[in-house]
């Protein structure tokens, strides 16, 4: 017969494991484009003020009710997994500091345009291969990008 102890233990795992299901992963990648879309067309608007509107965009994006714009077009929202509510602009700002270095690289020609592309494709392989659907942003901020309409928690298998 097993210690008293190690139920405890499992009953706080369980806790931790009430999650919400990954969102669909092209899904995920088309907010992104659209949110990039709207960096760059306030970098082509308005230089050189333009750039640092897209880099604060793209800190805050998903702070506003746990949707950028992008993810509101497309219907996702970003969720603080522990509290289960939606992510706000400190969550926001956490989950996309990688995204917002490689927005910064990409201002350094040749190398700072392979770093950006480091980045980018370490985060998209994540998205992909994560069972949550978990970037590095995701894993610091403690958040979860879910399908807007899913409000029922599932414990994962």
């Amino acid at each position: 017969m097993p210690e008293r102890g190690t139920f405890v233990e499992e009953d706080q795992r369980k806790d931790t494991a009430l999650l919400y299901h990954k969102a669909t992963v092209l899904n995920r990648f088309i907010a992104k484009i659209l949110d990039f879309l709207i960096v760059l067309g306030l970098g082509a608007i308005a230089p050189p003020y333009g750039f640092w509107a897209g880099l604060w965009y793209l800190l805050v994006a998903d702070g506003f009710s746990g949707q950028s714009i992008g993810k509101r077009l497309i219907g996702l929202q970003t969720w603080v997994s522990g509290l289960h509510i939606s992510a706000g602009f400190k969550d926001s700002i956490i989950r996309n500091m990688p995204m917002a270095m490689g927005y910064l690289l990409w201002q350094i020609p040749y190398l700072g345009w392979l770093g950006t592309l480091a980045i980018f494709s370490v985060e998209a392989l994540l998205i992909i291969g994560n069972d949550r659907g978990l970037r590095i942003g995701d894993e610091l901020a403690h958040t979860q990008v879910v399908n807007e309409n899913i409000f029922d928690m599932d414990s994962r298998a």
